[in-house]
């Protein structure tokens, strides 16, 4: 009867886990086939679950996030999120692997570059961070 037990506890750990990981490996993946609104859409639908995920789950979380609103013009959400996600590392080195670091500084150098271009132009730089909001307002119902 134990081993019942701890082979359902089990089993429950790696369900819970797999769906964890689930949304954020879909989403990686639709970000990596230019699919930023479908990647931003997967992970905006768990956005309150961010802070129960492990800090190397939250890293991947504010780096994908963060990427596809910078590739769908959000560039505050984007500046958030990966701001998160380096937020994350500095209270636990190690947790961003070196090529998300690069990944996260070349963001951050398109950004600026987008950010001075637009005060040259005489133009607001950002949008409000609400482009996920004003996209499911405006989606029909299922």
């Amino acid at each position: 009867m134990r081993r019942l037990g701890a082979l359902l506890g089990s089993s429950l750990l790696l369900v819970f886990s797999a769906g964890c990981g689930g949304y954020l490996g879909s989403a990686q993946r639709a970000y990596q086939d230019g699919r930023y609104l479908e990647a931003a859409e997967k992970l905006g639908d768990h956005e309150d679950e961010v802070t129960a995920l492990s800090p190397r789950k939250q890293v991947s979380y504010g780096l994908y996030m963060g990427l596809s609103l910078m590739k769908l013009g959000d560039h505050d959400g984007a500046e958030r999120w990966l701001g998160f996600a380096e937020q994350v590392e500095a209270q636990r080195p190690g947790t961003l692997r070196p090529d998300e670091k690069r990944e996260i500084e070349a963001a951050r150098g398109q950004l600026a570059g987008i950010e001075e271009k637009a005060k040259a132009a005489g133009e607001e730089p950002t949008q409000d961070g609400t482009f996920l909001q004003t996209v499911r307002q405006t989606e029909p119902a299922p």
